[in-house]
């Protein structure tokens, strides 16, 4: 038998300490090899295997995860450890199972074992950046990769299927026979699948090739079968696997648009925006090409075109791309722009939400058959238990554990929508999907949305946020249905969930907390605001009426001062009596009102969220036509609906429009979302000259943020009238003394009425100066606002001229735009 040894190179090591690098060699070299003596040269191990596994496993853990350093799986990593050695171990275990010995079961356990601290990202490890790590990570996130592609591509193409006969027996085995052995490696099988779904691939085309491989693979293998029958037994035998299943199936579907599963065509993968864009860029390539200046002789002569900016600057371009205009030049200059880095940096953050991911019409059907079967067994017991472990704080539940509790909650029912649409289901309806459905869910969702919101977590608010607005849709769905239960709990769900009013005003400062964010977050911040405006609006518009509860007001009821005193018992404690422990009890008092649509939608009316929409919109080229359709439904609820036209009359918001409506580098005309976009420009631009011709003021005001007090003049022309309010009267307290009628003396009597005489005239005259106070204080406010108005039409006169000369200057930039 030859011993192979391992290859490495010994240049691309020099970071590594020599003594372990050794050690690490001489381990994986007493570990086995092929047999060159036999004729299939097939692997056999060597003596003490099963100690060789063991001791590079205490290595990992003494050396890289203890002291920090990342050498034993740098060393590894330039072997062939993994892909000659480990893979075929298993391979040959399979094939073997049936007769296999309880020491080749351990050696197969002890590959597990090693592949996964292999396997594991390091960016979960939680260490610290040290000058080893940074150095040692990229060699070993590299060759993670190519395990992953050795482990799905194997030529028995059973690897995944062998870990997961490892374990079986643990499985097999009833809750009370199960020991904490058998629990960790039942957790240990499912973190190496964890592992493989988590590691990304490296993939240049258009669709992600890698994971359709991983998808397929866990299909093939039986992965899929094995997560829906451990999640489907969460509940009541396997209660400590929960959050390694929602890791794993989080990795899984990540990325994947759910409304796509269900589709019939076979490139359903590719999503309708990724059509609309691909349309958009053969039309545009065609169009670009028939406008091409046409070759001739002239083309070899250099060319000198010279502009004039509105400024008065020349800019001098060379190369006939000028000649086809303006715009062709500005575009040559702005590509020979060089871009440079802040001298600062960038500051790394995570805030970012889960990217796009598009898969091959196999994957996505294998995919589909996984979802099916989870929703129809395992969706509710599994993420009912999770539930659970959240609403008790458990330690075993992390930040993240949240993060994917949130987002697979989304993913999952519109996956079930999407198969609602194409397949009903009238028996079960959405009862598949119950489990986060009810009250306590609710709860648990609202108050992670509101924790996430207070310590500024971001990518969970975000996460969140699409959480909350795709229950919405579901309930939405549940009520347009035609079976009178569903929409009952519809109304029930709809009641319960608006139903403080604390929630509410979470739902409105949204839009503060979020501006700013990345485009990610405000956009999910966007169709979160229109979905609940739209469905709020819906329901108040029915006979039904919503009813809140406002916040809690505490009211401490005093004691009377007449009550007689406390009794005592025979061991010295008080003795209070029903009625006086009910007067010092602290209660909380909430008073129930009906919901007022209006009054809930301005707080949405805010610079804020208008400057959010504004962003959200300027980055149309990424947006879908339902999203750009959201935005100019809320522009068109704000100018038109509540006739709110001032809070968009800027400068910048103008200048988002006339880029949304560019011919050459603005939304594609086959784009549906550009006649809406159109239509309301229009409109826009009718209004907005009518309003400057009767308030010239806002030629100065498009430019600049509009003022609370500001706008009511900008609106109307005029300042809005405020009532005075009237100066309470001071009253004298009356004397108790004659409420108690005690026996006094006649001179005390006496005196006590000169002084209550006394009282009442410096009442009196309190009351004439009060009056002739609020009347000078009316007289002075009426001659300021005659002062105001004569003023403003002074200098409205003396300054005809400069209106005039800005007037002409906007109607030209107007007519431009």
């Amino acid at each position: 038998m030859e011993v192979r040894s391992g290859s490495y190179d010994h240049a691309e090591l020099i970071d590594v300490d020599p003594t372990v690098r050794a050690h690490i060699v001489s381990l994986i070299s007493a570990l086995g090899g092929p047999d060159h003596s036999l004729p299939d040269k097939r692997y056999v191990l060597g003596d003490d295997a099963l100690a060789c596994l063991k001791d590079l496993k205490r290595w990992l853990k003494a050396y890289d995860e203890k002291l920090n350093r990342l050498d034993v799986a740098r060393t590894i990593a330039k072997t062939s450890l993994v892909t000659d050695d480990l893979l075929q171990i298993l391979s040959d275990w399979e094939a073997s199972r049936a007769g296999c010995t309880m020491n080749e079961f351990r050696i197969a356990l002890a590959c597990v074992e090693l592949l996964v601290p292999l396997t594991w990202p390091i960016r979960l490890e939680g260490r610290k950046n040290t000058i080893a790590t940074n150095k040692h990570k990229p060699h070993i996130e590299q060759a993670q990769k190519l395990y992953k592609l050795s482990i799905i591509n194997h030529p028995t193409q059973k690897i995944l299927q062998t870990v997961s006969c490892i374990a079986l027996p643990s499985i097999s085995l009833t809750h009370r026979e199960r020991t904490s052995r058998d629990e960790g490696i039942i957790r240990l099988v499912l973190y190496f699948f964890r592992n493989i779904a988590m590691i990304e691939s490296t993939s240049n085309s258009f669709l992600d090739e890698g994971r359709a491989a991983e998808i397929l693979a866990f299909a093939q293998q039986s992965t899929f079968e094995l997560i829906n029958a451990l999640a489907s037994g969460v509940s009541d035998m396997l209660k400590v696997v929960d959050l390694q299943l929602l890791d794993l199936v989080f990795h899984v579907v990540k990325g994947i648009d759910p409304d796509t599963l269900h589709c019939n065509s076979s490139d359903s993968s590719i999503t309708k925006q990724a059509q609309s864009t691909l349309s958009w860029l053969k039309s545009e390539n065609g169009s670009e090409s028939k406008s091409r200046a046409t070759v001739t002789r002239h083309n070899r002569f250099g060319t000198m075109t010279s502009l004039v900016v509105a400024d008065k600057t020349r800019l001098t371009v060379s190369g006939q791309q000028a000649l086809e205009g303006s715009g062709s030049a500005m575009d040559k200059l702005d590509g020979l722009k060089m871009w440079r880095r802040r001298p600062g940096g960038f500051r790394q953050t995570n805030d970012d939400l889960v990217k796009p991911t598009l898969i091959s019409g196999d994957a996505r059907q294998a995919l589909v058959t996984f979802v099916d079967e989870f929703l129809d067994s395992a969706f509710n017991p599994l993420f009912i238990s999770i539930r659970k472990g959240i609403e008790r704080e458990s330690d075993r539940v992390e930040d993240y554990h949240e993060e994917q509790f949130l987002y697979l909650v989304s993913w999952f029912l519109s996956a079930e929508l999407a198969r609602q649409r194409k397949r009903p289901n009238p028996n079960h309806g959405f009862a598949l999907v119950a489990g986060v459905l009810d009250q306590q869910s609710l709860v648990t969702i609202t108050k992670l949305l509101r924790t996430a919101v207070e310590n500024r977590q971001m990518r969970k608010i975000g996460y969140a946020i699409h959480c909350f607005k795709q229950i919405l849709i579901l309930i939405s769905a549940m009520a347009a249905t035609d079976n009178e239960t569903s929409q009952e709990i519809a109304d029930n769900m709809i009641s319960r969930l608006f139903y403080e009013e604390t929630t509410l005003d979470l739902l409105a400062s949204l839009p503060n907390v979020l501006h700013g964010a990345s485009i990610s977050l405000m956009t999910a911040c966007c169709d979160l605001v229109y979905t609940v405006l739209k469905t709020l609006e819906t329901y108040s518009n029915e006979d039904a009426r919503l009813y809140i509860r406002g916040k809690k007001k505490r009211s401490r009821k005093h004691k009377p001062s007449n009550s007689p005193q406390d009794d005592t018992n025979d061991k010295g404690y008080n003795v209070l009596s029903s009625e006086e422990e009910d007067n010092n009890i602290t209660r909380q008092q909430a008073k129930e009102r009906s919901f007022e649509f209006r009054r809930f939608e301005r707080k949405f009316f805010t610079q804020n969220c208008i400057d959010m929409f504004r962003s959200v919109l300027a980055t149309y080229a990424d947006l879908s036509e339902p999203q750009i359709k959201r935005i100019i439904s809320f522009f068109h609820r704000i100018f038109f609906k509540r006739e709110e036209e001032v809070l968009l009359y800027r400068l910048d918001f103008m200048l988002v429009l006339r880029r949304c409506l560019d011919p050459r580098e603005g939304i594609s005309f086959s784009n549906s979302a550009r006649k809406e976009v159109e239509l309301f420009m229009k409109n826009y631009v009718r209004k907005l000259a009518k309003a400057l011709e009767d308030r010239p003021a806002l030629y100065v005001e498009l430019s600049f943020t509009k003022m609370p007090d500001t706008l009511f003049f900008l609106k109307y022309g005029h300042d809005e009238e405020k009532q005075l309010k009237r100066k309470r009267e001071k009253t004298v307290p009356a004397d108790k003394s004659w409420e108690s009628g005690s026996e006094v003396d006649d001179e005390n009597n006496a005196r006590g009425i000169s002084d209550d005489n006394s009282d009442s005239d410096m009442v009196e005259l309190a009351n004439v100066a009060n009056v002739s106070d609020i009347d000078n204080d009316a007289y002075e406010v009426d001659k300021r606002k005659r002062w105001g108005r004569t003023a403003r039409t002074n200098s409205s006169k003396k300054s005809k001229a400069v209106w005039s000369t800005l007037g002409s200057f906007y109607i030209i930039c107007l007519r431009n735009f």
